[in-house]
């Protein structure tokens, strides 16, 4: 266990500092860029990221998949970059060519450049992707967390620089982004030269690198859709500032989603390692999502019962996105404790599975931002979306189970789930802000007696590592 909780520390010291960042840095972003700036900028990250997706092919995954399989680190490198690299140029072209018509799609009018800014994002996001996936599956968790820190540290001081000498609009969110990106790689580069050493691409391996990506690219495509799909609603029965508003709400849940990369930064090459060493190691992993169901879910409601306070630090004008957040915090909670749960579909090679779970997912998120958008706006889509990760887990969870049974105590999970519910409900529609914080700690004390198991077990070994 403490080589475990050490080698989560290591990867997620990055992740708690870009929270410190984030949680000091956005209210004084908000202060600079408008609600319906903002939304303009979520607009472009929509678009930002299903280019990615596509330039890079599931050859990322390839990447990870085949790491531990090749002995020449840096050719599998530049072998699984060259097409994303090729793709994105061509998309890039697309983008510069069509400026025009794009920028009309996504913000209603033309905006110079906006083409050429999308290119320049989009190269600097294929490489800062392979750039971080080499230091994670190297296990170099100190270095992967400082490259997140300058990584954050870039982006929101791009931001703010190109709003106070240029201009307040969603321009400096995406240099800001940039600035990012850039800053990681530079760092990335020096102090992993060995595996970037230029290398001849091996175009055979990239034949059997694509086998195994390219089907996982229908998946990526579609949970690209089902995280999106909020978003397209509000655009298209909303304005840019209920947009904005509901982004500003993410960065609250932005906490939590940073506590869920660097858990499955973590937890990924752990789970494949262990199942290839000791592939009936069940009792491991039903563990791991106990401990794992219990943190998340006390975390999470602790985000919720200060989200009134938060939210007191930004501009007055973002102060309503303090009613949109709660039903966005089961996003990271549902994933990260499927990320323990969904071992069966990865174990088994059966990765079709994640094309119905996501499909499924995606359908049920439509037709809910169809149903509640119209008449709660951003509250709507964030209920929608919340219960739709529910959904989400529940699928991965019973297919994974079928293909390689584990025997995860559901019953008490799903009596987390209905805690946060029920938390989330009266945060989103109970206006007085002094009897939330109450909900939300009695809350965590019913999470605490589910777990008191869990409780007993983590308490009895911290208390010998300290003999």
């Amino acid at each position: 266990m403490k080589q475990y909780i050490k080698g989560f520390l290591s990867f997620s010291a990055g992740t708690w500092i870009r929270a410190i960042v984030s949680f000091f840095s956005t209210p004084v972003i908000s202060y600079l860029i408008v609600p319906e700036e903002f939304g303009k900028a979520a607009m472009f990250t929509l678009v930002y990221n299903i280019a990615l997706l596509v330039s890079l092919t599931g050859l990322d995954q390839s990447f990870v998949r085949y790491y531990y399989q090749e002995e020449k680190r840096n050719e599998l490198f530049w072998s699984c970059v060259f097409l994303p690299f090729t793709f994105g140029i061509s998309v890039s072209l697309i983008f510069i060519l069509f400026e025009s018509h794009l920028s009309l799609i996504l913000f209603g009018k033309d905006y110079q450049g906006i083409g050429l800014i999308f290119s320049i994002s989009l190269m600097t996001g294929i490489f800062q992707r392979f750039n971080q996936l080499s230091i994670r599956m190297q296990k170099r968790g100190v270095l992967y967390s400082i490259l997140d820190v300058v990584n954050s540290l870039g982006n929101v001081g791009g931001t703010i620089v190109f709003a106070l000498t240029v201009s307040k609009s969603f321009y400096a969110v995406v240099w800001g982004q940039i600035c990012g990106n850039v800053s990681a790689l530079v760092l990335g580069f020096i102090t992993d030269r060995e595996s970037r050493k230029f290398a001849k691409v091996n175009f055979k391996k990239i034949g059997e690198f694509l086998k195994y990506g390219l089907p996982l690219l229908p998946n990526s495509l579609l949970f690209w859709l089902f995280s999106s799909i909020d978003r397209i609603s509000l655009r298209q029965y909303s304005n840019f500032t209920e947009i904005g508003l509901y982004s500003a709400a993410f960065k609250i849940v932005s906490v939590m989603q940073l506590f869920q990369a660097g858990f499955t930064t973590f937890w990924v090459p752990l789970a494949y390692e262990k199942y290839e060493s000791q592939p009936d190691s069940r009792e491991f992993f039903k563990k791991a999502n106990q401990m794992v169901s219990l943190t998340i879910f006390l975390f999470g409601l602790l985000v919720l019962s200060f989200k009134d306070v938060i939210f007191l630090l930004f501009a007055r004008s973002y102060r309503n996105a303090s009613f949109i957040a709660p039903f966005l915090i089961l996003q990271p909670i549902m994933y990260v404790i499927s990320e323990t749960t969904v071992l069966g579909i990865n174990f088994t090679k059966r990765t079709y599975w994640h094309i119905v779970v996501t499909g499924l997912s995606a359908l049920a998120n439509f037709a809910g931002n169809q149903l509640l958008v119209p008449y709660l706006g951003a509250k709507g889509a964030a209920i929608s979306t919340g219960l739709s990760y529910v959904l989400f887990f529940t699928l991965r969870t019973l297919i994974a189970e079928k293909l390689y049974p584990i025997g995860f105590n559901l019953k008490k999970i799903y009596a987390g789930v209905l805690v946060v519910l029920l938390i989330a409900f009266f945060g989103t529609f109970l206006q007085n802000s002094l009897i939330f914080p109450l909900l939300s700690v009695a809350g965590m004390f019913l999470i605490l007696l589910l777990y008191r198991d869990e409780m007993i077990y983590l308490k009895n070994h911290f208390k010998n590592l300290h003999r």
